[in-house]
């Protein structure tokens, strides 16, 4: 048997959730890695499931006031301009009338529902979902599903948005187990066993390289990552230079590799990389939001590289045409 708490802090009291799960009577510590990548599959999925239904009980009881307060919710708002972005994306503009000073949870990637609101403070959730493209204090860019979902907007009265249950980064996370568990005979597969262990990652044999103007501790952990073939891992307190070491790691890399992609916990540790290295002279594609980056990296973000190709204005044309025609297909 393999018991596993799992505590929640949200707006309910701390709860805990005793969960037993049959192993087959096989001690844990010979069991095989995809029967242990099933065990993380299976209490993830018992997770997400007390996370949504918790939302959703919370939002059924929470009143639009305290969402408000809470940054969770705008509420009366009013809509503007619709629109395709440059990403063919439909967006709508959306402003909120009142209580404009508290601040909010909105946010690029959120998801979001509306909802209206009657004279006996019944609320009705439009049969939709959205998601935040851009946020500031008073003003939103939200993506639609489609032009309908427009249509939908328009023939609201009092009407409201609030976030929604955020099922992307679970939605990844089962993706990801999955496609680990799956593997077989693979670059993923060998992956899987070097990480939980069961196989020891391979080195190339190289002569150490020398970086003057790092420390010594920061030179042997390049050397580490320009040797490792399958994974190296760079540990140390804040303020050793653990992002300096990597920008160094990413510029050398280059000389043997065609592209390395860069990813961090957050979008001013990516930014702080990428002018590094725009700095060095590397050619740089920031992927991101660009109300998200920096002014100095946003001409490297992938919209405004698409916007400024010298065949964007043909495309838009295209894809513009497209939208007519399907259009008047559908009006037929």
């Amino acid at each position: 048997m393999v018991f596993c708490d799992y505590l929640s802090t949200k707006d309910v009291p701390l709860q805990r959730i005793r969960i037993k799960i049959q192993v087959n009577k096989i001690n844990t510590s010979t069991l095989c890695a995809q029967t242990s990548l099933q065990q993380q599959q299976l209490l993830l999925r018992m997770e997400y499931e007390y996370e949504k239904e918790e939302f959703q009980r919370l939002t059924q009881t929470m009143g639009i006031g305290r969402k408000i307060k809470r940054g969770q919710c705008w509420y009366p708002i009013s809509t503007g301009r619709s629109y395709y972005n440059s990403l063919n994306q439909f967006v709508i503009e959306i402003e909120r009338k009142e209580d404009k000073d508290i601040e909010h949870a909105f946010e690029y990637g959120k998801p979001v529902c509306f909802f209206t609101q009657d004279a006996g403070n019944q609320i009705k959730y439009l049969p939709f979902t959205a998601q935040v493209s851009y946020a500031d204090d008073e003003r939103m860019v939200v993506i639609l599903p489609g032009a309908s979902a427009r249509i939908e907007l328009e023939g609201a009265h009092q009407l409201g948005v609030q976030l929604y249950f955020d099922e992307t980064s679970y939605r990844t996370m089962f993706e990801a187990l999955a496609d680990v568990i799956r593997a077989k005979g693979n670059r993923l597969a060998a992956l899987r066993d070097i990480m939980l262990d069961n196989q020891l990652p391979a080195e190339r044999q190289i002569f150490p390289q020398r970086f003057p103007w790092l420390n010594s501790t920061q030179e042997e952990a390049v050397n580490k990552v320009l040797r490792a073939k399958d994974v190296a891992v760079v540990h140390g307190p804040p303020g050793t230079g653990k992002t300096t070491t990597l920008v160094e790691a990413i510029y050398e890399t280059l000389h043997r590799e065609n592209q390395v992609l860069v990813c961090a916990q957050s979008n001013a540790a990516v930014d702080w990389i990428a002018e590094k290295l725009v700095d060095r002279g590397v050619a740089v594609l920031r992927i991101g939001n660009p109300s998200r980056v920096n002014d100095k990296m946003l001409s490297f973000t992938y919209e405004r590289r698409f916007e400024s190709h010298p065949l964007y204005s043909e495309l838009w044309s295209i894809r513009k045409a497209i939208r007519e025609t399907s259009r008047k297909r559908h009006e037929a």
